[in-house]
């Protein structure tokens, strides 16, 4: 709870100053999920290992995320990476870009879920 407030008042300070607040890129992908550093763009229809990756990164990042690690980007996929984005206030557009990958790899290892 300590660190959704504070980010709350770091968002609102600098959304004042008109600038805009969002997690810092990561040049690496979380430690907690080990298939990949590449983060490329992924949409349905994607497959593969950085796919497994992303998989796993939302399993850390949200509860109730059950995805199975297959690497294929179907519609259960799909489902979570919308409900990411929408509870990480990024544009919806179930693509995974280098935002959601920003967002993801610092919700993968924060102490709380993103949602």
């Amino acid at each position: 709870m300590k660190k959704i407030t504070a980010a709350l008042g770091v968002a609102a300070l600098a959304l004042s100053l008109g600038v805009a607040a969002a997690p810092a890129a990561s040049a690496q992908s979380s430690s907690l999920c080990n298939y990949t550093n590449s983060e490329p763009v992924l949409h349905r229809g994607s497959s593969g290992i950085a796919v497994k990756q992303l998989q796993c990164e939302l399993h850390y990042a949200m509860s109730g995320s059950n995805l199975t690690r297959d690497g294929s980007f179907g519609p259960a996929t799909e489902a979570d990476v919308v409900r990411f984005q929408q509870c990480a206030g990024l544009t919806v557009d179930a693509s995974v870009g280098p935002n959601t990958w920003a967002a993801l790899d610092y919700w993968t290892t924060a102490p709380d879920y993103v949602c």
